[in-house]
């Protein structure tokens, strides 16, 4: 599928300075104790949100807050199908300034370069800034992009709290949302003509590879699980090797089994497994451990893959407690799916990168992201931008302004060239 463009383009509008300000400008907002935090309805979170609305308006857009707390800015008709360009500001904590970021800050930029061109697509364009991607409310994030396809409904909604003492209603009030009429904000399938998503691919593939680009054939599915195991909490002294129920060794060797387990050759190579979350009761120096609250997660591009993990873990942990007196219990909060990304998205992209001239490679996604759960109800792409030692959620995540700059121009021609595919095809 080739794409002769009609509108030209405006690679040549991206503006450097103003990225740069802008991403100087946004991590300013940040936990000054540890940076760089942002997560979704803290106070920093809501500063920055005043200054991302302030620059959508500047920049022309139609700016509003749906009553999910997505931050909207709109070019063209008030009404109708859209193509849609974003991803999110909030971070995880002592996270990156580029996770999620560089996509909202480069939707932005291309809304300007598209007015500063003069160019009016066939459609309206909206940029979004979803809310709460990262899990800051657990088993219900990425919320905004979640709500949107309809997977989140306003009774799991008003349920529901953030880490900060406040429901989570009232936090997306405070957000500029009205939690009310979150069902209005679900989208239904045509009302998305497309999303692109630009993003550092929060890996090594494309530094290693010494290429600029990347085009995101599949993005990979996390499940995750709450387990607890329950042992006796007895002197760490006076207790006999042999009579102990420990649940911290248990959970010490189911961690080290979900390594094995995703490393196995029984598995697809990219899969991985992590225990992220312990704690440990009575978590004193002098007590055996009478108590162990864990996460774990598996990812994988494969279905198949990930269905094996569940169950190995799932035997693992079983016997596991069985020979060492512990009681155990293990729930899956979240089984998903790998979303594949359309041919006809990887080819738009993969042409507009050969629009800017940038090296490109194809590759799977192992995170997820907001484009991933809009996947049902919307064409999505997504397209990677290299990251410094293929780092991220962390504070040493770092992307090169040059590469920025590139993966905008791409963003923007993959942007024009769906407008013209879709208005040729439609």
């Amino acid at each position: 599928m080739e794409v002769i463009l009609a509108k030209g383009n405006i690679t040549e509008r991206v503006t450097k300075e103003r990225l740069q300000d802008d991403l100087n400008r946004l991590e300013e907002f940040t936990d000054p104790s540890l940076p760089y935090t942002r997560r979704a309805f803290s106070s920093h979170y809501y500063d920055a949100r005043k200054w991302l609305y302030q620059q959508f308006q500047e920049a022309g857009l139609k700016t509003s807050v749906d009553p999910a707390g997505n931050l909207i800015g709109r070019l063209g008709p008030s009404i109708g199908p859209s193509l849609c360009i974003g991803s999110h500001i909030d971070t995880v904590e002592a996270g990156g300034r580029f996770d999620g970021i560089v996509g909202v800050l480069a939707a932005l930029e291309v809304a300007r370069c598209l007015q500063d061109a003069g160019i009016e697509l066939s459609y309206p364009l909206e940029i979004i800034d979803f809310v709460c991607e990262e899990p800051t409310i657990v088993n219900l994030s990425p919320l905004g992009s979640r709500i949107m396809s309809g997977d989140v409904t306003s009774e799991m909604v008003n349920i529901a709290s953030t880490p900060f003492g406040e429901s989570l209603p009232g936090a997306i009030e405070r957000l500029g949302g009205n939690p009310a009429k979150i069902s209005e904000v679900k989208r239904d399938i045509g009302d998305i003509l497309g999303y692109l998503e630009l993003h550092i691919e929060q890996g090594p593939v494309l530094e290693k590879a010494g290429l600029g680009l990347g085009v995101v054939t599949v993005v990979a599915a996390p499940c995750r699980a709450a387990v607890s195991l329950v042992g006796i909490a007895d002197h760490a002294g006076a207790t006999a090797m042999s009579d102990r129920r420990d649940a911290l060794a248990g959970a010490a060797e189911l961690t080290l089994a979900v390594e094995k387990i995703v490393s196995s050759p029984d598995i697809v190579q990219e899969s991985v497994g992590t225990v992220g979350s312990l704690k440990v009761s009575p978590n004193m120096v002098n007590i055996i451990p009478g108590r162990v609250d864990m996460t774990v997660e598996v990812r994988s591009t494969v279905p198949e893959a990930l269905e094996w993990a569940r169950e190995e873990i799932e035997t693992t942990l079983n016997n596991l407690a069985a020979r060492r007196g512990l009681e155990a219990k293990i729930e899956w909060l979240q089984i998903e799916e790998p979303v594949p990304v359309p041919l006809d998205m990887q080819n738009i992209i993969a042409q507009a990168a050969n629009d800017v001239g940038v090296p490109k490679m194809s590759l799977a996604s192992r995170a997820s992201h907001d484009a991933a759960k809009l996947a049902p109800i919307a064409p999505v792409g997504m397209l990677f931008i290299p990251c410094m030692d293929g780092r991220s959620h962390c504070p040493e995540e770092w992307a090169d302004i040059n590469d920025i700059i590139t993966g905008t121009k791409v963003l923007g021609q993959a942007l024009l060239r769906l407008d013209e595919y879709l208005s040729t095809k439609l």
